[in-house]
C-alpha cells in the first residue's frame, strides 16, 4: 500500500538519527531516549521494532488509533506501521530494538512466534507489562549493547549478539501471548474472533496444510469471506499469509534441522522435493540447496549472489 507524503524511517534513518549501537545493517538499538526528541517524527517504520517505555507518558497515534504509554509499557511496531506524536510528559523516555526480516530470519527462531509478531497483535501494539518483566528485557537489551559497543572483534560474537537477540524475542513473544490468551474474553467483534481463530490454526498446521480451504472449513467459513477478513485485518490475503508461513518454517528447517531436503519437502507435506523447490524458489528467489549452502547470509545476499553465479555461468556460455 502507498503511503504518500509519510517519512519512512529506516533503519539507516534511525542509526543516523541517534548515538546508537548497532549489530549491522539489519538491526540498531537505540539508547534511552527522551521521547520529546521525537516531537516532529510522523513515520512509516521500515522494519519491526520492539521497545518499552521507561519513564513518564506519552500519547501516539499507532496507524490512526490513540495509544498512551505508561512506564514499562512493551510496544510491537510492525512493518509499515504509521507512528504520529501527539503528546509527552516532560520525563518521558524509552528505547527500542528495531530489526529487518532478514536479520530475524538469519537466526534460529520459533516459525509459530514469526506468526505472531508480524500478524498477530495488530490492533492492541501497547501492552502494560510488570515491572520485573521489563527489568528483564531492559537487561537483555543492556547486555546486548555492552557486546555491540566491544568494537575488538570476536570469533563469537555474532553468535552472542544472535543467541542474545533470541533469547529477548522470545520472552517477548511469551508476554504477548499471555496478554491475548488473557484478553481472549473480551474480543471485540467478529471479524477479530476469526481473525484470531486463523492465526491459532495457522501456528498448528502450516507445517502440513497449505490449502486456504483446509482453514476456511476448519472455521465454518467460505475460503473467500476467509481471504476478505485476513485482507482487512492485515493486508494480506489467505494465501498470502499461509505462503509466509510455510517459506519461514522451510527456512527453520534448512538452516538449522540436520534434516536432508527430501527429509523437509516429506515433513511440510510436499509430494516431492522437486515440487517442494519449486515451490520455495518461486517465493525466496534461490533454490533450498543454495539457501542451505548460503548459511549465515542474509536473503538478499544470496539471491544477488545467486544472480552473479548464473551470469558468471552464461558468460562462460558464451566464450
Amino acid at each position: 500500500m502507498k503511503q504518500d507524503g509519510i517519512k519512512r524511517a529506516s533503519i539507516d534513518k534511525l542509526k543516523s538519527r541517534f548515538e546508537t549501537s548497532y549489530y549491522s545493517e539489519d538491526m540498531v538499538i537505540t539508547p534511552l531516549v527522551m521521547f520529546r526528541e521525537l516531537d516532529d517524527l510522523t513515520a512509516l517504520i521500515q522494519g519491526v521494532s520492539i521497545g518499552v517505555t521507561v519513564s513518564g507518558t506519552a500519547k501516539i497515534k499507532i496507524n490512526g488509533k490513540l495509544h498512551e504509554l505508561r512506564p514499562n509499557t512493551l510496544f510491537i511496531f510492525n512493518e509499515n506501521t504509521v507512528i504520529e506524536q501527539v503528546k509527552t510528559s516532560i520525563r518521558s523516555s524509552g528505547y527500542m530494538i528495531t530489526y529487518s526480516r532478514q536479520y530475524l530470519n538469519s537466526i534460529q527462531v520459533d516459525t509459530q512466534d514469526l506468526i505472531s509478531i508480524y500478524h498477530g497483535f495488530l490492533d492492541e501494539p501497547c501492552v502494560q507489562i510488570e515491572p520485573q518483566e521489563a527489568a528483564y528485557i531492559h537487561d537483555i537489551s543492556k547486555l546486548m549493547r555492552s557486546v555491540l559497543c566491544d568494537y575488538a572483534p570476536t570469533a563469537n560474537r555474532d553468535k552472542i549478539i544472535a543467541s542474545l537477540f533470541a533469547a529477548m524475542f522470545h520472552y517477548v513473544m511469551g508476554i504477548l501471548q499471555q496478554h491475548s490468551s488473557n484478553g481472549s474474553n473480551n474480543v471485540s467483534n467478529r471479524t477479530d474472533e476469526l481473525f484470531n481463530r486463523f492465526l491459532d490454526l495457522l501456528r498448528e498446521h502450516c507445517s502440513t496444510e497449505r490449502s486456504v480451504e483446509f482453514y476456511a472449513q476448519k472455521m465454518g467459513i467460505t475460503p473467500k469471506y476467509l481471504s476478505l477478513i485476513l485482507k482487512k485485518k492485515s493486508g494480506r490475503n489467505a494465501s498470502k499469509l499461509i505462503d509466509e508461513a510455510v517459506v519461514y518454517e522451510a527456512k527453520r528447517l534448512l538452516k538449522y534441522s540436520g534434516l536432508s531436503i527430501n527429509e523437509i519437502a516429506t515433513k511440510l507435506n510436499f509430494a516431492s522435493q522437486s515440487f517442494f523447490g519449486k515451490y520455495f524458489k518461486q517465493r525466496v528467489g534461490v533454490s533450498p540447496s543454495r539457501y542451505k549452502i548460503w548459511n549465515g547470509h542474509t536473503e538478499e545476499n544470496i539471491v544477488n549472489e545467486d544472480i552473479l553465479f548464473s551470469d558468471s555461468i552464461t558468460s562462460n556460455d558464451n566464450k
